[in-house]
């Protein structure tokens, strides 16, 4: 984790990014589990917001139509690139970009997702806006994060994290209906809502 100085806010750091794709990660927040809860037909078009490595997208985009990965970082999208299994997704598009104004169409995805990314958002309510902008009417939101306790020594510090409660009442007060949490993770919450 690093400190943005501007905003006092803890981002991870790229150069970390073995971390995420650690045996220990994969135990604890099997990123399968949340390609599954989501139920996906096949021909969804998903947008993973903070895709990183791709930990999560590659089993989302295995069961997808399209996926389109955005990131800050274009060391992590690199990372993502470079994979073997990478070479195997033909349906994955990466794009450098600011989580808060995804360059993605209006009306052009039925999923979007991010993981652990909540806790880094300065504005809520205008990171759900865009992120309203690109679905398409009833399109869900999935929003993974760390809980607000200790997680043994992983995730970013506690007083920097959105408990589960808050960020479903952020979801609901920006408009997402449906709201409800998935029981995946011990560590993380699962929250999902439909414009």
């Amino acid at each position: 984790m690093t400190e943005d100085k501007e905003g006092g806010r803890h981002v991870f750091d790229p150069e970390n990014w073995q971390r995420l794709e650690s045996p220990q990660r994969r135990e604890r927040m099997n990123p399968v589990k949340l390609a599954e809860a989501m139920g996906l037909a096949g021909d969804e078009v998903v947008l993973d917001i903070g895709c990183g490595t791709g930990y999560f997208a590659e089993p989302v985009a295995e069961r997808c139509g399209r996926l389109i990965g955005i990131d800050h970082s274009e060391d992590m999208l690199n990372v993502f690139r470079g994979k073997e299994s990478f070479g195997k997704l033909t349906n994955v598009e990466l794009k450098l970009g600011d989580a808060m104004a995804p360059p993605v169409d209006d009306g052009s995805c039925d999923i979007v997702f991010h993981a652990c990314l909540l806790h880094e958002i300065k504005d809520a309510a205008a990171f759900h806006r865009d992120i309203k902008r690109v679905l398409k009417p009833g399109g869900r939101l999935y929003s993974v994060d760390w809980h607000a306790r200790d997680t043994g020594g992983m995730g970013p510090p506690v007083d920097h994290r959105v408990s589960q409660e808050t960020a479903m009442e952020w979801m609901r007060r920006d408009g997402f209906k449906d709201v409800e949490a998935l029981e995946i993770y011990d560590d993380q919450y699962v929250i999902v809502g439909r414009v």
